[in-house]
């Protein structure tokens, strides 16, 4: 960039952070201070950097678009949509010159730094083939009411105790006092935060990020990870302007090419667990948000701590005795970490008798082989340090006691638990060195897994949930989301879904990566093939599925990889967009 451009770029950025400013000083969205204009952008920095960051530049870029008066009141921040931005620090830092932009939606529950190790390898990966590309995972508008001043505060500090005293201990952090949990009354206005408020964020993002529709469609990957799958199917179904003769707004022509990330694009497929997600709807009762056990707000905001404590402290064993006590984190952990039907009922042992070190406590809760819920796995590596069992619950018969949790997503296989409370301390051992791993069998005696099949680092994992701007889990998911995709999937094209008129999944080359060991789709085939009409598509698709791949590990599979091979589905994802934009041209 030259120095004439640098200083516009700073000019602008200057002045966008100003009107940033002013617009937080407002506490509502009826505040009588004045707002920005309709599309400032505000980009900055993310701090800390990962130890090494091999030129790759994140920053997360807020984007004022205001949410209309119908939705009633809501906090001024969630006038904000966000996306974390992945690039190359000696690449263009303007996105319309960068050779290819994959912009993916998060799943149920995710938020943007779930994305932060594809999106790093992505843009490695390109340039090391000479190639300037950007990934930009987004943020959903119900990210607004997290509260991190807590989280933030501990990472500065590295004391995971600042966040579990704010949270929980009614202690203050400069000077605040953590005002509670959000209420379903507080976040009435998230009913009117279904598909089509998402698929216009999205294009709010794509049209400030990229001006220029002849830009968007020739360098623009549009995609998204589980539930990102349908979602990215709206909106390329989407008639964005509401006007039909026009088309040139319609969402498949905003994108040169549709990648999934261990999902589907389609609406009669399944993907992204639809099925689970709607019975976590309905267990959520009336719920603007999702909020049935162990999915709710309070159980959420438990693994910023948690994070904390594993990513600086990870090897003592602290943060497992100072988890607090509630009706939501006492039944969320029973029902996580229980042996048995027996020990669920009972909580002997209760998880925290056991001595586990943070980064244990932090792996245990997302690795394949401890989380009975599929939609939360990756594949960090194993525990060690003292003896193990299969667990046998939730087993399926468990499963009519908890009516939030549906056969998809609970998965019982070769899931083990720790068996010496008040005994050894027990360590985690990452995917790296599964050489070292002890012989751990289940009651069939097979192994519960092998150096074959783990592919994350708990570290990244840590960093993602402590260090990041943007959130790892979505703590108020809104449940008008799952109802209006799921009703898209039955057919319905009325009220706010019909805008959805085009068919555009087929118009464009799209590119399936699905994980060999997620049971989130339970097996559901593509509902709109990739290998689509007209014939230079066809050449373009495909479908890759990654042996021992986790739900999770799709977005959070390390760079380095056993025998120095690349990460296979950061590798699949550059090499679609990267023939994808030849063909383009």
């Amino acid at each position: 960039m030259g120095g004439t451009e640098r200083r516009r770029h700073a000019v602008r950025a200057a002045a966008s952070i100003a009107a940033l400013a002013a617009a937080t000083l407002s506490v509502s969205a009826s505040s009588a201070a004045a707002h920005p204009p309709n599309g400032t952008v505000v980009e900055k920095p993310v701090f800390p950097k990962p130890a090494r960051a091999h030129g790759v530049k994140e920053t997360y870029v807020h984007v004022y678009k205001p949410l209309p008066k119908s939705v009633g009141p809501h906090p001024a921040r969630c006038d904000w949509i966000g996306y974390l931005r992945f690039r190359h620090a000696g690449g263009p830092a303007n996105p319309s010159r960068a050779d290819a932009i994959f912009v993916s939606m998060p799943g149920i529950f995710a938020g943007a730094s779930m994305h932060d190790q594809v999106g790093r390898n992505v843009v490695r990966r390109a340039a090391k083939q000479g190639k300037d590309v950007e990934y930009w995972a987004l943020d959903r508008r119900s990210n607004c009411l997290d509260d991190h001043r807590g989280v933030r505060t501990a990472a500065k500090h590295h004391n995971p105790n600042l966040a579990f005293g704010y949270y929980w201990r009614n202690r203050k952090v400069h000077g605040h006092r953590f005002p509670g949990f959000v209420s379903e009354s507080q976040a009435a206005f998230l009913k009117h935060v279904g598909v089509a408020r998402t698929v216009r964020d999205e294009y709010a993002v794509l049209r400030t990020g990229v001006p220029k529709l002849s830009v968007r469609r020739r360098k623009v990957l549009c995609g998204g990870h589980s539930l990102g799958g349908p979602l990215t199917t709206a909106f390329v179904d989407w008639d964005l302007d509401g006007k039909r003769k026009t088309k040139r707004d319609a969402g498949f022509r905003q994108c040169a090419g549709f990648f999934g990330q261990d999902t589907t694009l389609g609406f009669s497929g399944g993907g992204g667990d639809v099925g689970g997600a709607t019975a976590l709807a309905q267990a959520s009762g009336g719920s603007p948000y999702l909020n049935a056990p162990p999915f709710t707000p309070e159980t959420i905001q438990v693994l910023g701590p948690l994070g904390v404590g594993a990513y600086y402290h990870p090897q003592r064993t602290n943060v497992i005795r100072e988890i607090p006590h509630s009706t939501n984190i006492d039944f969320s952990q029973r029902f996580l970490f229980s042996r048995n039907a027996v020990n669920f009922a009972t909580d002997d042992p209760d998880i925290r008798d056991f001595r586990l070190t943070n980064e244990a406590v932090l792996a245990g809760l997302f690795d394949d082989n401890s989380s009975p819920i599929s939609i939360l796995r990756t594949s960090l590596g194993t525990i060690v340090g003292g003896p193990v069992a299969q667990k046998d619950f939730p087993t399926p018969a468990d499963l009519g006691s908890f009516p939030g949790v549906s056969p998809q997503l609970v998965n019982n296989a070769y899931t083990m638990i720790p068996t010496a409370p008040h005994g050894p301390i027990y360590r985690w051992l990452d995917y790296e060195r599964m050489r070292h791993a002890p012989h751990q069998v289940n009651d069939l005696g097979q192994r519960f897994t092998s150096a074959r099949s783990e592919f994350a680092n708990p570290r990244d994992l840590a960093r993602e949930v402590a260090t990041s701007p943007a959130d790892f889990a979505e703590q108020y998911f809104p449940t008008r989301i799952v109802t209006d995709i799921s009703a898209a999937e039955s057919g319905d094209r009325s009220g706010n879904l019909s805008h959805m008129i085009y068919d555009g999944v087929p118009k464009r080359p799209g590119f399936l990566i699905d994980a060999g060991d997620s049971s989130a789709n339970s097996g559901a085939k593509p509902a709109k093939t990739p290998n689509a009409d007209p014939p230079n598509h066809r050449k373009l698709s495909g479908v890759v599925t990654l042996p021992g791949y986790n739900h999770i590990d799709v977005v959070n599979a390390a760079w380095r990889q056993k025998g120095g091979r690349p990460e296979p589905a950061s590798a699949h994802l550059l090499r679609f967009g990267l023939r994808v934009l030849a063909g383009r041209r």
